[in-house]
C-alpha cells in the first residue's frame, strides 16, 4: 500500500483531533498515555485516531514491552512535503506551539521511564497500572 493521494491525505489529517496528535508527534515519539495527558482526551479517542493515522501511513508504531510508541512516519515525495508544510504551519499557531512543547516535555519526563533498560527490562514488563498498548 502506497501513500495516500494528496486530497485523501489532507482529509485524513484535517480532522482536529488527528491534527493535534500529529502536532504532538512532530515534537517527539509518544505513548498513548502521553498523548492522553497532553491532549486531555480519553484513551479510546486517542487510540481510534492513531489507528486512522497508522492506516493512512502517516504514523508508525513500535512495541516496547507492553507499550506502543507512536512516531511520525518519514515520507518522501509530495505526501511528505505536504505533511511537513502542515506541521510547519502549525508551529505558527500559539495554541499548537504550546501543545507541541507540552508533548516534548512529556516525552522527556515520562517517556524514558517506560523504555526498558538492560537492567530494568524484567521489571518494566510487569507494567505501570493504567497503561495500555494504544
Amino acid at each position: 500500500m502506497g501513500a495516500l493521494p494528496p486530497v485523501e491525505l489532507m482529509l485524513t489529517i484535517a480532522e482536529p483531533t488527528r491534527l493535534r496528535i500529529l502536532n504532538c508527534l512532530a515534537a517527539a515519539p509518544l505513548f498513548v498515555s502521553d498523548l492522553q495527558a497532553v491532549l486531555d482526551l480519553p484513551q479510546p479517542t486517542v487510540s481510534r485516531h492513531l489507528t486512522v493515522l497508522k492506516k493512512a501511513r502517516v504514523v508508525r508504531d513500535t512495541p516496547i514491552a507492553q507499550y506502543v510508541l507512536y512516531r511520525l512516519r518519514p515520507e518522501g515525495g509530495p505526501p511528505g512535503r505536504l505533511l511537513q508544510a502542515v506541521l510547519d504551519a502549525l508551529g505558527h499557531d500559539e495554541a499548537m506551539r504550546l501543545e507541541r512543547h507540552r508533548a516534548l516535555d512529556r516525552s522527556r519526563t515520562h517517556g524514558r521511564g517506560r523504555v526498558p533498560s538492560a537492567q530494568g527490562r524484567s521489571a518494566a514488563q510487569h507494567g505501570e497500572p493504567g497503561e495500555d498498548r494504544g
